[in-house]
């Protein structure tokens, strides 16, 4: 018993010496896993109590505050998120703007337009301020508005609520009051002067009147942040000032600025500032709009004797659908408002192999419908004789537009489809198996096609129309879509069967670039006219989705203040980030 009881003390100390051992040698491993050098001790950070100046600018217009370039609001970009082409909404009316900016969500959900309260929907979806009260009650929200319609309607919510009869200066001195508050949290300023003085002048910095206001505003911002500078508490403060507009203003922009997208529209471009000093700069410029198109084309426009159009007499036949084949036309177009000056138009003929539009003539038509475009095929066989519909896509947008049908065949099922596309996209698909014979004798005409129910006249530009004895692909399509001239590696380039560029610049004829040598004959009073355009534009809500909007102040501001924001709550708006400074510099 004594000798395994003396064995058992040996085993453990040698079990304490090799343990001894690792841990010595495991400090040693240890002691060489950073290589020497100057290492930030970011422990020496102190969280700081997040906080919010948050000044509305209504009627300020995204470009004229960068253009004028004032003191105050351009120091706020050096640390800061930042775009001069904010999107508000369409509804510039004021109550909507706010309200945008104040729930964080669209007129869709909180029910404001028009400039009215009636049938609005705060209950579901309340001013922000009320979300901070239920998640941060400690959080002082204070509320200075200069137009009184705001206080009134839509910032009750705030623990001081203040108006001031459009008196921006008077609203100015309430909030530097509220500044100098040790429990000052957020901090809300809305200022009226620039939009009342754009207004009555115009909504331009070459406005006197506008500019000046600008830059008051600007004053007025600048005594907000030495205000807030000036707090005893500021060192262990941190606090975001965020500077947007609630909409912009009416101006008529010049011709080469204008890309006809949202972004173009005076009324609707703001501009939105996220500043804290813990922020790089980060500037949310305009996003890709589209290919640059020009050009020297003619405009195809009018009815009857006054039409200007084109034709070209299919004696040989070169645009019929082949047996067991296929068939693609495509064109670039650029529609006009037309008589109703608003884009929209019925079954206007652009395009056409076919004698008319009525039911039971065999052949096919690109037509304007509505806003957007449509393939019309004439059926010709035994008890069928309705036209037969394949809709493209919007494009009432004043840009370039490729648009495209595909006839394909399938050999093993014996069926005929039809596919439409708009700038590269799939539209829609018909099947047209048993329609009859498409094919005849009439003219391929560009321009007007007399139907007694088309209305208004056709009023486009066409450029780069082809037309291949054979079906493209998706991908085809896709691929080539937006190119502005057909490339020799186009997979249907052997397959062409007629391809004019339209863009000659002179003559009375549009010249046919394959080997049929089949030109266009221009009839009626045409002219060339030269043409600076996007092509392929993207969609306005992909242009949307990329830039600041009011509804996402809200959503940045809650996110500063360490508000979680409830997926219950089906806000619109998201948060913007960019990179940080060291934590060593604050």
């Amino acid at each position: 018993m004594q000798i395994n009881n003396i064995m058992r003390v040996k085993g453990m100390m040698w079990v304490l010496l090799g343990g001894l051992a690792t841990w010595t040698a495991c400090n040693k491993g240890f002691d060489r896993t950073l290589t020497p050098g100057d290492y930030t001790d970011t422990t020496r950070a102190i969280v700081k109590n997040p906080k919010v100046l948050f000044v509305i600018m209504d009627g300020a217009r995204g470009v004229s505050v960068r253009d004028a370039n004032t003191p105050n609001i351009s120091a706020l970009t050096d640390h800061a998120v930042f775009s001069w082409n904010s999107i508000t909404d369409t509804d510039i009316g004021d109550l909507t703007g706010w309200a945008d900016l104040l729930t964080g969500v669209h007129k869709a959900k909180h029910s404001i337009e028009n400039n009215s309260m009636d049938n609005n929907n705060l209950n579901n979806f309340p001013v922000f301020f009320k979300r901070i009260k239920e998640r941060a009650p400690g959080i002082r929200v204070a509320a200075f508005s200069s137009s009184d319609a705001l206080g009134n309607n839509l910032t009750a919510g705030a623990d001081v609520n203040k108006t001031f009869a459009d008196n921006d200066e008077a609203a100015t001195t309430a909030a530097v009051t509220e500044l100098a508050q040790d429990s000052a949290g957020l901090v809300m300023v809305q200022y009226n002067g620039v939009d009342a003085s754009g207004a009555q002048y115009g909504y331009d910095l070459s406005v006197p009147q506008y500019r000046a206001a600008i830059f008051q505003t600007d004053d007025y911002i600048g005594k907000l942040l030495t205000a807030l500078k000036a707090r005893k508490s500021y060192a262990s403060e941190n606090w975001m000032i965020v500077v947007t507009s609630s909409h912009g203003g009416a101006w008529t922009i010049p011709p080469t600025e204008d890309d006809h997208t949202i972004l173009s529209n005076p009324k609707i471009n703001g501009f939105t500032i996220f500043s804290t000093p813990v922020y790089l700069p980060s500037f949310i410029d305009k996003p890709y709009t589209g290919n640059r198109y020009m050009g020297k084309g003619v405009h195809l426009y009018g009815k009857d004797a006054s039409a200007v159009f084109a034709s070209i007499n299919d004696v040989n036949r070169n645009y019929d659908i082949r047996d067991g084949g296929g068939l693609t036309i495509e064109m670039k177009i650029k529609v006009q408002p037309g008589a109703n000056g608003d884009y929209t138009y019925a079954n206007t003929a652009v395009l056409s192999k076919r004698a008319t539009l009525d039911d039971g003539d065999p052949g096919w038509a690109v037509v304007l419908n509505q806003k957007g475009w449509r393939l019309n095929i004439g059926q010709n066989a035994p008890g069928r004789t309705a036209n037969m519909i394949v809709d493209g896509a919007d494009i009432s947008d004043g840009n370039w537009h490729d648009i495209a049908a595909s006839f394909v065949y399938d050999t093993s099922a014996k069926t005929m489809h039809v596919r439409t596309f708009t700038d590269g996209k799939f539209n829609k698909d018909l099947d047209i198996t048993g329609s009859g014979n498409l094919n005849n004798t009439a003219p391929l005409l560009l321009g007007y096609l007399p139907y007694a129910g088309s209305y208004p006249a056709p009023d486009v530009y066409v450029t780069e129309l082809k037309v291949w004895t054979s079906a493209a692909t998706d991908q085809n399509i896709a691929d080539y879509a937006c190119e502005t001239s057909m490339s020799a590696s186009h997979p249907l380039k052997k397959a062409i069967a007629g391809y004019w560029t339209g863009t000659d610049g002179q003559g009375a004829v549009l010249k046919d670039k394959s080997d049929n040598l089949s030109d266009f004959s221009l009839k009626g009073p045409y002219g060339w006219f030269n043409f600076n355009d996007l092509i392929c534009p993207a969609s306005p809500d992909n242009i949307a989705g990329l830039m600041p909007q009011p509804v996402d102040v809200s959503r940045q501001i809650l996110d500063w203040l360490q508000v979680s924001a409830d997926l219950r709550w089906n806000l619109d708006g998201r948060v913007w980030t960019t990179r940080y400074v060291s934590m060593n510099n604050n």
